[in-house]
């Protein structure tokens, strides 16, 4: 009696599972084509799915097995297709997706992540059927982002792809925030490395003051918020980080 109330949560738990996948699979961005000049949509997944599929239909035809079985390898091709490699939600193919898509300036391309840069330039070229995105200004944008994000990666010391996911603009600001905390930072290590300002203003290195060690603490913050990639996160991080440095100086006489 207790066999058959496990199988059914473990079936309960494989649909789940299920669904889970799927819905990642339909988030998950991927090229959307059409066949020829007809309402054909498809991805490269779900081709190369079917073509595989009717191949093993034919080797199972080859060998005398009866014609359901033909079509059940066709069939779970073609299901198969749909499950692991979906028209993605984003794409104007899609029935769940956008209804429109409309054309972006530079400026407002700049705006946008490489993945939503990537979405529209597909959605461009299925609405209009163009036979290449040259023109749409996508490539050039995520020629821009990635010096931008090169950059503000280098400058940060972050390992190379950590800002790949920014928009040219965060990555941008990103490395505005990078050299603003490096000042913070310059400031702050001058009270450690100064015989002079250590003797005149012992309470900046000394991390039983308060408002030094809520300053430490910000500062500590504003490091670990570099390393997440985040810009807005960052930004604030090191703002917070200039204010408990500034709050810092003043409780300590620092004039």
């Amino acid at each position: 009696m207790t066999e058959r109330p496990q199988l059914v949560n473990r079936a309960r738990d494989w649909i789940a599972e299920a669904r889970t996948f799927h819905y990642q699979q339909l988030t998950t961005h991927r090229r959307v084509r059409r066949l020829g000049k007809t309402r054909l949509t498809f991805t490269t997944g779900q081709a190369l799915t079917n073509v595989g599929a009717f191949f093993a239909a034919g080797s199972t035809g080859s060998i005398g097995l009866p014609d359901w079985a033909v079509l059940g390898v066709l069939l779970g091709g073609f299901l198969g297709g749909k499950y692991l490699f979906p028209i993605p939600v984003s794409s104007i193919a899609s029935r769940r997706g956008p209804a429109d898509v409309v054309s972006k300036s530079a400026t407002e391309l700049d705006t946008m992540s490489p993945e939503e840069i990537r979405v529209y330039e597909n959605n461009m070229v299925l609405k209009h059927r163009l036979k290449g995105p040259g023109g749409l200004g996508a490539a050039q944008s995520l020629q821009r982002q990635q010096e931008a994000s090169r950059k503000a990666e280098e400058a940060a010391g972050l390992v190379a792809g950590s800002l790949t996911g920014l928009s040219l603009f965060d990555a941008q600001a990103f490395g505005s925030a990078v050299r603003m905390h490096e000042r913070l930072e310059s400031r702050w290590l001058a009270y450690e490395v100064d015989p002079k300002l250590q003797f005149d203003f012992p309470a900046m290195s000394d991390a039983a003051f308060p408002a030094t060690a809520a300053m430490i603490r910000a500062r500590r913050k504003a490091e670990q918020a570099k390393s997440e990639g985040n810009t807005a996160n960052y930004q604030s991080a090191v703002a917070v980080f200039g204010e408990a440095l500034t709050a810092a100086e003043a409780a300590a006489g620092v004039p």
